[in-house]
């Protein structure tokens, strides 16, 4: 059995694949020159792949081959189009974890979500970052059950972990772990046939005085065939609010397989607290762009790539961006019109809990416990908040909550008292009573010592030449002639609450791009308000329908994936609250066809295609395209499967990728839906 079967065949499930070969080089074939080749069926009996996916005009500048792996029966439909459920109910089984740091950012903003094929049995599995265990790994069995990844953790056990994305990084076509930790710096854990190294986690280098790398990025930015990263730095959030040096964002090359940050280039433009870094390619001329999303006043940015890792700021007079968000939580590009073209969307706090608006729906937080299943958890998430009731964060500092840590116990209570030093150092001004603090409570050491590290007022003269921010609303750019105007107003989408991340997926396969948003905050207010979920109407204009699809949540959450965890052809989702169990959405639609496309590349270290731009063609004419990312969204890193909506077609009529190293590859179909095709370049 060839390679590519074996990977798929797994369980008892049968699965067609076809072979597809370009039968010369790229050195004698031109661009643009097709060649008529067949597909073959290898030995499953009575299957049979669509047949219009047998023969195919091929158009492509280095060998491929193609296979596919048809969709399993859908699931059973529910009630609303998704069901929710606690994540523990399919093997998920992170316990809930908080501490007295959790009142404090960056802890209360939660940590990250992965989703990659770790063990190469054609399943999305999970990782879960963690600031009490390190990472939680989940391996799928490809019904929607997870088991938890045998292995022994070694030294990730200690570290506080926010981010931990699922990338190859050293050219070998396995995933590997990219780590960035709170005070520890930067790791990466290689993945070496499906077992993690986790004894030699390799550092690497970022900045010497940098904190926490919050938001993570990568792709090839200097085309030379292998995945470099970009590193969004944060320091303090809103207690500081304009950052120092430390806060410095930097890009980091791979160097044949090697990318331990030895090799860097520092981010030009005023440092802020950044929240997301993306690399994706706005302009589409073939070359990783990177948008770079801050909190607070400081100015987001968007650079320009010149696909040799160099990177030009936008600038105000260039009149390209009219404006982007102030307190930017997240930023996508995706085509939400199918033209072809991407839009580029800026989440940010927009409509507050404590401004209703009527878009947003509302829980107060006496109720915010009452829906969680599991009793130890719910017992958990009741005395977390009652300890928020009284431990008063953001900019109202109280002291007086002395007597209460006194009364809690064990870490707990070691933890509140270090809270207390720090909050009298910060509301006196002091730093000297920093040093008051027990040694050994270093995340309050580090909370109370970064809050008087020195910074400078940028001046406005260089204010003037970034591009302009606006507060209260979402922004979607869509470019029209030579220049972006926000159309968020007008389609719909500039209300989003407190926004955190933000997935942009045809979540109903009806062949348009939707939008959920992720809500919420820890800071006090009186009110707890639901994710968002926007349903693209396909006329220009997003409806708010978190209701009938069953997607409303009144958990504070601030990252998700999203990922077809049974492989029925529909999207599913998982979500990290804050104070709360990890929340599964089951995907139960019923209706719309789809197919998924997953790219490897053997001819390079990028191997799973990061930047890549994928376009069908419909047999009607319509063109959509996805491009394979990893970053954007915050604190969420997706699998890079290229998820098509097709409607009631069941076909489409041609499929073009555009390699990130600037080649490409045309397949004239008509190609069946019902299927994951995956295409390799050799």
């Amino acid at each position: 059995m060839s390679q590519p079967v074996a990977q798929y065949a797994k369980r008892s499930a049968v699965f067609a694949v076809v072979l597809v070969a370009v039968l010369a080089t790229a050195h004698s074939i031109s661009p643009g020159h097709s060649q008529r080749v067949s597909g073959i069926l290898l030995g499953l009996e009575q299957v049979l792949l669509p047949a219009a996916a047998e023969a195919a005009d091929i158009s492509s500048d280095r060998p491929i081959r193609m296979t596919s792996r048809p969709f399993a029966p859908r699931s059973p439909a529910y009630e609303t189009v998704f069901q929710r459920v606690e994540a523990s109910s399919h093997g998920i089984d992170k316990p809930l974890e908080f501490s007295i740091k959790d009142m404090w950012p960056p802890f209360w903003e939660g940590r990250s979500l992965s989703t990659g094929d770790i063990d190469h049995d054609g399943d999305l599995d999970l990782v879960i970052a963690s600031t009490e265990r390190g990472v939680y790994i989940y391996l799928n069995d490809g019904d929607g059950g997870f088991s938890p990844w045998p292995g022994a953790l070694g030294p990730l056990a200690d570290l506080d972990v926010f981010n931990a994305a699922l990338v190859d990084t050293d050219n070998d076509g396995w995933l590997d772990l990219f780590l960035a930790t709170y005070l520890d710096g930067n790791f990466i854990v290689h993945n070496r046939n499906g077992d993690f190294e986790t004894e030699r986690p390799q550092p690497v280098a970022n900045r010497d005085d940098a904190i926490l790398t919050m938001s993570l990025s990568f792709a090839d930015v200097d085309r030379d065939g292998d995945l470099d990263a970009a590193l969004g730095n944060w320091a303090a959030g809103w207690y500081r609010r304009i950052p120092g040096e430390e806060s410095r964002n930097r890009l980091i090359f791979n160097e044949n397989g090697t990318l331990d940050g030895s090799a860097f280039a520092d981010l030009p433009g005023l440092p802020g607290e950044t929240l997301v870094m993306l690399l994706s390619d706005i302009d589409l001329n073939g070359t990783a762009d990177l948008l770079v999303g801050n909190d607070f006043e400081l100015p987001d940015y968007v650079y320009l790539g010149d696909g040799q890792g160099g990177f030009t700021a936008v600038t105000r007079a260039d009149d390209l961006i009219p404006h982007t968000t102030n307190t930017t939580m997240a930023i996508k590009t995706a085509d939400l019109h199918n033209d072809g073209m991407p839009e580029i969307f800026f989440a940010q706090i927009a409509g507050r809990s404590s401004r209703v608006s009527e878009r947003l729906k509302m829980q107060h937080l006496s109720e915010y416990c009452d829906g969680i299943i599991d009793a130890a958890t719910k017992a958990l998430c009741v005395r977390n908040m009652e300890i928020k009731e009284w431990y008063k964060t953001g900019n109202r500092f109280d002291p007086s909550y002395s007597s209460k840590c006194d009364a809690l116990s064990g870490m707990l209570r070691r933890e509140c008292n270090a809270m207390l030093v720090k909050d009298l150092a910060i509301q006196k001004q002091d730093p000297s009573i920093c040093a008051l603090i027990p040694a050994g409570q270093r995340e309050a050491q580090a909370f109370c010592e970064i809050h008087f590290k020195p910074f400078e007022l940028p001046l406005m003269s260089v204010f003037d030449t970034t591009i302009r921010q606006i507060l209260r609303t979402n922004v979607l750019l869509t470019r029209q002639g030579d220049r972006y105007v926000d159309t968020a107003t007008a389609e719909g989408l500039e209300i989003g609450g407190w926004s955190w991340d933000t997935k942009i997926a045809d979540f109903d396969n009806d062949g348009w791009q939707d939008v959920y948003i992720v809500n919420g905050t820890w800071v006090p207010n009186e009110f707890s308000p639901s994710n968002l979920f926007f349903r693209n109407i396909g006329d220009g204009t997003f409806a708010e329908a978190s209701g009938p699809f069953g997607l409303e949540d009144y958990l504070m959450t601030a990252a998700a994936v999203a990922f077809d965890m049974d492989h029925d052809g529909d999207l599913d989702m998982i979500t990290q609250p804050v104070n709360g169990p990890v929340a599964l959405f089951r995907n139960g639609s019923q209706t719309g066809n789809a197919i998924r496309v997953e790219l490897r590349d053997a001819s390079g270290g990028n191997s799973h295609g990061l930047g890549a731009r994928l376009v069908v063609e419909m047999p009607d004419g319509t063109r959509m395209m996805r491009e394979l990312q990893s970053g954007g969204g915050f604190m969420s890193f997706d699998a890079p499967v290229a998820h098509f909506g097709l409607g009631d077609a069941d076909e489409i009529a041609r499929l073009t990728v555009y390699w990130p190293d600037g080649g490409h590859t045309e397949i004239a179909g008509p190609i069946a839906a019902g299927a994951t095709y995956r295409i390799t370049r050799d």
